[in-house]
């Protein structure tokens, strides 16, 4: 037999592994193709897990009575429009500072896709570039955030036990999309709170008043809405 020519030679599997981790999650960057400090990935993965973290105490709460679904709705949507606001704030006014190194001469974009970033510390300026870049208009610092509010309500809502259980009456469906479900409400807020993935169709330079990051809040927006309207 010939020899075989495999489907994807070295370089392009590391870029598929970068580019498929950072689709299926919504937008962190787990794998960068160099090493980098364990803060960079522990602090975007903190920043991936803190909704369901939020949505499951609110959930446990809503659960034992302690407060009314449609408090736990309305405090879960208010606490993740602040997430948004605060996250994007402090990454604001971090980048914001005089930096202490200088920067590379002939490297104007230093988060390209194929950059290697040189990190300082934990909540060094390069660090928040890449954890938390600035929205590019600051008003949508704001819309995104509203955004994330109203998602997160009404994903939390529609997430409910209670609510899973009237809509499918199926103790494993309502499990398995519990489960699926915060999966997907945290892949969808991810964009919202640091910056989305590329996607394949579209250049991010042409993303010019950030549509992109609206995208699967709008699929969850449509998906809940449908549900919930039939409930």
């Amino acid at each position: 037999m010939g020899s075989q020519v495999p489907l994807l030679n070295e370089y392009k599997q590391v870029f598929f592994w970068k580019r498929f981790t950072q689709t299926l999650f919504g937008g962190p960057k787990l794998r960068l193709g160099y090493e980098a400090p364990a803060y960079v990935y522990i602090n975007q993965v903190v920043l991936f897990i803190l909704p369901f973290v939020l949505g499951g105490l609110i959930t446990l709460l809503v659960d034992l009575d302690v407060i009314a679904w449609y408090i736990g709705v309305y405090i879960y949507g208010t606490l993740m429009l602040i997430y948004v606001l605060v996250a994007q704030g402090v990454s604001l006014i971090v980048q914001k500072r005089p930096s202490s190194t200088v920067a590379r001469l002939g490297n104007q974009n230093v988060l390209a896709e194929e950059d290697e970033v040189e990190f300082e510390s934990c909540f060094d300026i390069e660090t928040f570039k890449f954890v938390l870049p600035i929205k590019k208009w600051k008003i949508n610092i704001l819309v995104h955030a509203v955004v994330s509010g109203v998602m997160s309500g009404l994903g939390l809502w529609f997430l409910l036990p209670s609510t899973l259980h009237f809509l499918f009456s199926n103790v494993g469906a309502t499990v398995v999309l519990f489960t699926f479900g915060w999966f997907t409400l945290c892949v969808a807020q991810y964009p919202l709170t640091s910056t989305g993935p590329p996607e394949p169709a579209t250049y991010r330079t042409t993303d010019t008043y950030e549509i992109l990051p609206l995208l699967r809040p709008f699929y969850v927006l449509t998906i809940v809405s449908v549900h919930l309207a039939w409930r």
